[in-house]
């Protein structure tokens, strides 16, 4: 028989008093949080000054939203960094439920352009879409923390698992359980339509499986089959006009291409290497649809040029690396897939976006996160951060007190040989006096 290893639940309450202590990594993470998303705010005003007084009559209109949703992101931030992990894991089940009932109440709401994406209550918009992300990450880890880790050899007979137990464990508990709830998920995103959600949210939970080890090698040939899918539809993507209008504008015939995508490259190549100096975009004069959102990042490449692109992507690759780090150090297995659920989510937007934005990627609606304007996502991804505040803050202290135990160990060992060595020069000595007697 395999042998399965099982922990007993902890007690916790809702909030912790005391997550731990600060690590300096974590610092350096949340100092490259705030350098990002100071200069997000600043580009964000820079593309938006001109769009905000021609469209409303007010040239702070974006900025203001924005920095409203940042304070309230910052207060979900504090507040999610100290509810304690296990509470939220207790939510997993109500949460996705939840989840589904909103993304259902969407399908009736009023189309924006063809899609229904966003409820509207008490003044507010909600994208959906950004709610089912994060509870995908936090269902996802949940349930392939909950698989029970597989050992290779008995134990007790000291004999190989059977292939068919490993199998089992892989293949179902590892792999296929935990990607059951996000088809359903993915269905009703189909019917909004919302491609890149789908695409995000999907690539999300796919790489929470994978860096977790959720199935070994296993879930690579799912991975592999999964690109042979969507290479599949794309070759037969013309029965579904939504897909067909945005495959067609993927080209490197500028008369072919989609408005956005040719003013964005327009703004990329005005840029060159220093940029137009910031505020002098001219792409910005609603030239470039959606320049304050998802072609934000064609702003900063005409305004900043290629040294401002640089900046971004090496903030970003900095801020990605510290928080994965985190991830793995974290104190056990589930903190470490909701860590690295966290931080895919953000490389997955950042790569969709510049490779939107560049024409490498068909165009789509992926926001780049912290500079695009968008209350939901931006409080959304603050409360995620304050979720990595508090993985990273328990993480410290269970090393702290891994180091503080093998201290004790090694002290406790150091301690019993010297007590042996004491006792064998007392024997030594008393052989040597019977000796001289």
């Amino acid at each position: 028989m395999a042998t399965i290893r099982r922990k007993k639940p902890e007690p916790f309450a809702l909030l912790q008093r005391d997550p731990g202590p600060w690590s300096p990594i974590l610092l350096y993470w949340l100092a490259t949080l705030g350098i990002i998303i100071v200069f997000g705010l600043v580009m964000l005003f820079s593309a938006s000054y001109t769009t905000g007084y021609l469209r409303f009559g007010d040239s702070l209109h974006f900025i203001r939203s924005q920095v409203l949703c940042l304070g309230l992101g910052v207060v979900a931030m504090a507040l999610f960094s100290y509810i304690d992990y296990r509470f939220l894991r207790k939510l997993v089940w109500p949460g996705y439920l939840l989840c589904l009932v909103l993304l259902v109440l969407v399908l009736f709401s009023t189309p924006l352009n063809g899609c229904r994406r966003w409820i509207s209550f008490g003044g507010f918009t909600v994208q959906v879409s950004e709610i089912a992300k994060f509870e995908m990450i936090l269902l996802t880890a949940h349930l392939a923390a909950k698989a029970p880790r597989l050992e290779k050899l008995d134990p007790g007979s000291n004999r190989r698992v059977p292939p068919s137990v490993w199998l089992y464990q892989r293949l179902v508990r590892e792999l296929i359980v935990p990607l059951l709830p996000l088809l359903l998920v993915l269905a009703l995103l189909v019917l909004e339509p919302h491609m890149s959600g789908i695409l995000l949210t999907t690539a999300i939970v796919g790489t929470i499986l994978l860096l977790g080890g959720s199935g070994g090698i296993i879930t690579w040939g799912c991975a592999g089959a999964a690109l042979f899918l969507l290479e599949t539809l794309l070759k037969h993507v013309d029965s579904i006009d939504y897909l067909q209008s945005r495959l067609d504008g993927w080209t490197q015939d500028l008369d072919r291409m989609t408005s956005q995508t040719k003013q964005s490259l327009y703004a990329i190549g005005s840029g060159g290497a220093t940029g137009l100096g910031l505020g002098n975009s001219i792409e910005k004069q609603l030239w470039l649809p959606e320049s304050t959102n998802d072609f934000i990042f064609s702003v900063v490449c005409e305004e900043l040029g290629f040294v401002g692109a640089v900046i971004v992507i090496v903030l970003f690759v900095l801020f990605l690396v510290q928080g994965f780090w985190i991830a793995f150090h974290a104190e056990n297995r589930f903190c470490t897939l909701v860590g690295i659920g966290i931080m895919a989510q953000i490389a997955w937007q950042v790569f969709c976006n510049i490779a939107v934005v560049t024409n490498t990627l068909p165009n789509t609606g992926i926001s780049l996160p912290f500079f695009s304007s968008g209350g939901t996502s931006l409080i959304l991804l603050l409360a995620e951060m304050g979720v990595m505040v508090n993985i990273g803050r328990n993480g410290e202290r269970a090393a702290q007190q891994r180091e503080q135990m093998r201290a004790q160990r090694e002290a406790a060992r150091a301690e019993r040989e010297a007590e042996l060595a004491r006792k064998t020069i007392d024997l030594a000595s008393a052989r040597a006096a019977r000796t001289e007697q």
